[in-house]
């Protein structure tokens, strides 16, 4: 086990941001959950759906920082012949 990094690990986090370390949780969990998904594969329809759910429930709601007038059509596409 290397103890050394763990720590060094502990102290990059503990010198973030409040944002930083929230961003920073929520990816830790999502990596959680997708390796308990893994290693313990659904047999199911009902088990991969509750399993979705709760990837759901864990994703971040939106890092999309685009406004309204970016995804405008002719502001996405060059109609240009």
């Amino acid at each position: 086990m290397n103890v050394q990094l763990v720590n060094s690990l502990v102290e990059v986090v503990l010198n973030l941001s409040p944002e930083e370390q929230k961003l920073f949780q929520e990816k830790l969990s999502n990596k959680n959950l997708t390796l308990l998904a893994l290693a313990s594969k659904p047999k199911t329809s009902s088990e991969r759906l509750l399993l979705w759910q709760e990837w759901i429930d864990t994703a971040p709601k939106s890092y999309a920082n685009l406004d309204d007038e970016a995804l405008r059509r002719e502001n996405i596409y060059d109609d240009e012949v």
